[in-house]
């Protein structure tokens, strides 16, 4: 029989491995390129997690081992061992080194004491000790026993742990029992380029299908490069039994690959690659970062193949939205000097020109690349001689009321400027949010001529212009 433990990984969807920390970005592009996928960093497909978490374990069986030891002079007190120590040796899948193997060891030997004691000849009869119990050759006896003589062979238990002249005979006997049993083996297979090996918490040369005898029962074994663990696992060996350790990829045939798919695709996967690739049992890529546009490449299959990205859906733009926006800009007239003279304006530039807020809305119609709108805008001069006289009373507001035309984002415009002008200009938006935008307008106003009363000439206005910008919002 062989018992084969090798990178075999629980079937997904499609796995994606990061080269390195994406963007999200370019975790939404792939994403839409692959919707089931679960996505982790390469060193997923070069470290194999550990079962749970070893060094708890370790230290909850140190734990339990001290507090159970004076319950053997209690009456029952074998019962309280036995479930308290059969729960913590099992949740030990991982020994990092000799000293978590001789816990373990001596743990297995008190737990395997508490069973003999209290059942003796019962062992093999009563139903409640199943659990305990184990049949090696024509012999029932304690699996706690058989466990301990795996891990350290030949060892004798510390009297601590089997105190008493019984037991200790019967520890020898399970000994005897089990070295009498047809060997297991534990086989190394290929290894990444820097790994080491354990084997019950001890370092074991590393050479390729090398082979190393073991006494049935339960074993332990994992291989690191350096802190990083490759692969680890525990397993019972029945007699004859073969147990095999194979982790060619690590973090040095890892960089291998990265280098490779700088060349794009049509590459072959290596093979030490490959064997925790296809252990994934579904299709596998990696995926460079690119700013919203990463590289993907698929590699399950033996050779690199690049995958296009899939683009975003098209944004679907309603046909007409409402614009309302609010800012302020500047405004040029001649006029508010020559009305103004006479009430003390200066002969200054800063009297031709004034600061103004400014409002806008209007609703615009879209059909692709074309726009057109109709709008309001205003604009109120501020200073103190920036006003115009108009008939018995006097305005600061440039009301101007248009139609556009052009692309969505820039139009050109045209309509009457009150109080008296033809307005021509252009006017531009630039989405930034989902309805934030910045906004900008200019007008040129032509002035028109005004009667007036008592045959006096009429006025002719001189041109004004305007510009301002400022933010708005876009209702859909």
């Amino acid at each position: 029989m062989s018992l084969i433990l090798a990178l075999v990984s629980v079937a997904f969807a499609d796995r994606v491995y990061w080269v390195s920390p994406p963007a999200p970005a370019d975790i939404e592009a792939v994403g839409r390129t692959l919707p089931t996928a679960t996505a982790q960093g390469l060193d997923g497909l070069v470290s194999e997690a550990e079962e749970g978490n070893p060094a708890a374990a370790i230290e909850a069986l140190r734990s339990e081992l001290a507090a159970v030891r004076p319950l053997l002079a209690e009456f029952d007190g074998e019962l309280q061992i036995m479930a308290r120590l059969q729960k913590a040796t099992a949740d030990v899948t991982v020994l990092h080194s000799e000293a978590d193997a001789d816990l373990l060891f001596a743990a297995e030997c008190f737990l395997g004491n508490a069973v003999h004691r209290y059942f003796g000849e019962r062992l093999g009869s009563e139903p409640g000790a199943a659990p305990y119990r184990t049949v090696v050759g024509p012999a029932v006896v304690p699996a706690g026993w058989v466990d301990a003589v795996a891990l350290r062979g030949s060892a004798n238990p510390a009297m601590e742990d089997v105190p008493e002249k019984p037991q200790r005979l019967g520890y020898d006997g399970v000994r005897a029992l089990v070295g009498a049993m047809p060997a297991a083996s534990f086989e190394i297979g290929k290894l990444a380029e820097g790994a080491e090996v354990w084997l019950d918490g001890k370092m074991v040369p590393v050479k390729s299908g090398s082979r190393t005898l073991l006494v049935p029962g339960r074993h332990f074994f994992s291989v690191r490069v350096g802190a990083v663990a490759l692969l680890s696992g525990d397993a019972v060996l029945g007699e004859g039994s073969t147990m095999r350790a194979e982790a060619p990829f690590g973090p040095r045939e890892r960089d291998e690959l990265v280098k490779l798919l700088g060349g794009g695709d049509g590459w072959a996967v290596p093979a030490a690659a490959q064997v925790p690739i296809s252990g994934a049992n579904e299709p596998v890529y990696l995926a460079v970062p690119g700013r919203g546009r990463p590289q993907l490449v698929r590699v399950d299959r033996g050779t690199a193949e690049a995958v296009k990205i899939v683009a975003p859906a098209a944004e679907k733009v309603k046909p007409v939205s409402v614009h309302v926006a609010g800012g302020v800009g500047w405004m040029s007239s001649g006029d508010w000097f020559l009305l103004n003279v006479d009430a003390g304006a200066p002969y200054d530039t800063s009297t031709v020109n004034a600061v103004a807020p400014a409002l806008a809305a209007d609703v615009q119609y879209r059909k692709g690349l074309f726009a057109a709108s109709a709008g309001v805008s205003g604009q109120v001069a501020t200073g103190e001689f920036h006003e115009l006289t108009t008939g018995t009373s006097s305005t600061r507001t440039f009301v101007y009321p248009h139609a556009g035309v052009g692309l969505p984002w820039v139009q050109a415009t045209v309509g009457p400027l009150f109080p008296w002008y033809v307005g021509v200009g252009l006017k531009g938006r630039v989405p930034v949010t989902a309805g934030l935008e910045v906004v900008a307008s200019a007008v040129y106003g032509v002035g028109l001529a005004v009667p007036r009363a008592d045959g006096e000439p009429d006025f002719e206005p001189l041109p004004v212009i305007s510009a301002w910008g400022g933010a708005g919002w876009r209702f859909d």
